[in-house]
């Protein structure tokens, strides 16, 4: 007979920042905040494994000492997985030396299936950089000099797509895609995406954050949602004037700026989860870790009024935050 499974699970998309290398005792401080949150399954991106280190192999060690069991998945680049499941079937989808990495795995769930994605993207061409008055690593990452050693903004919409369209974004996204196109299962995928998503930098905020006028289709965030992706963040705050979900650039624990664009407002949202696929939904998102981001090189809190955070207590241990969601399956049964 047919029966129907619900399930819960808690996903938790996360950079951390060099693998917690960047600030002292980081593996703890990345394992706090996975003792914090609880989540099924994280995508970590920006491991190294340095010292030719399994740093997955680390993070689940570090959590089974805490009394908390995860399975862990990698198969290269510079994102990983951890989760409460088995991960089998993993795929290097893309990879280009440090200019992207995407990873697919499946994830069996008491004999049902779904498919967990992870993704860093190119950082260099970041043209969200260009309204702000600042060059986004190429020719460099300096500030564009009005003559009167303030920023001048690039704000041509043309000029700044083709800009970030000269990175490798647009290729890695787009083999993702291909990869799922005929994925009957379940699809989620996570990861930082180096570029902001075409439902934040609207006619609502063009005058808002430095964006100087500027409103932009943002490729990445477009193409997934032309192939029937759902950002799981703005879906539960719809108004990115209220809840801008800024991810970067964050405070880390006891370290000086995180900006590259000390004379101007970077704040951006480039963490994400997505999903698609039929009888998800989502019940909760929140961003993780501390209220307070640089804006003209200086800690504060603006904007973050209506955010809903988690973790915002702890040391933390990355210059992005982390990204949480939470959503109810029913998994159809023989």
């Amino acid at each position: 007979c047919k029966t129907e499974l619900e399930k819960e699970l808690r996903f938790l998309t996360f950079n951390v920042w060099q693998e917690g290398t960047s600030v002292n005792n980081g593996l703890e401080k990345i394992r706090d905040v996975i003792l914090e949150t609880t989540p099924d399954v994280v995508c970590f991106v920006e491991v190294r494994n340095y010292d030719k280190q399994d740093w997955t192999t680390k993070i689940v060690r570090a959590l089974k000492e805490s009394g908390q069991h995860y399975y862990r998945g990698y198969v290269g680049g510079d994102v990983s997985f951890i989760s409460k499941y088995k991960l089998t079937n993993g795929k290097l989808i893309y990879t280009n030396t440090d200019k992207g990495t995407v990873v697919n795995f499946d994830m069996n769930i008491g004999g049902n299936y779904i498919v967990v994605s992870g993704m860093h993207l190119d950082y260099t061409y970041y043209a969200s950089n260009l309204p702000r008055g600042y060059n986004g690593g190429d020719p460099n990452w300096k500030m564009i000099d009005d003559g009167s050693g303030k920023p001048l903004p690039k704000t041509n919409v043309d000029t700044v797509q083709q800009y970030n369209l000269k990175s490798t974004r647009d290729e890695a996204i787009l083999s993702f895609i291909n990869a799922v196109k005929n994925e009957t299962k379940p699809v989620f995928l996570m990861g930082d995406f180096n570029e902001p998503s075409w439902l934040d930098w609207t006619a609502n905020t063009k005058n808002m954050f430095d964006h100087h006028g500027v409103v932009l289709p943002w490729q990445t965030t477009h193409e997934l949602d032309k192939a029937g992706f759902k950002d799981a963040y703005r879906t539960f705050f719809p108004n990115e004037v209220t809840h801008p979900g800024f991810t970067w650039p964050a405070y880390a624990h006891e370290r000086r700026s995180t900006s590259w664009t000390p004379l101007a407002d970077e704040r951006d949202r480039i963490d994400y989860i997505f999903y698609k696929g039929k009888e998800i939904q989502l019940i909760d998102a929140a961003l993780v870790g501390p209220k307070k981001l640089y804006v003209y090189n200086k800690l504060n809190d603006d904007n973050t009024a209506q955010e809903k955070f988690m973790g915002e207590t702890l040391e933390w241990p990355s210059d992005h935050k982390a990204v949480f969601a939470r959503f109810a399956f029913t998994f159809n049964r023989q």
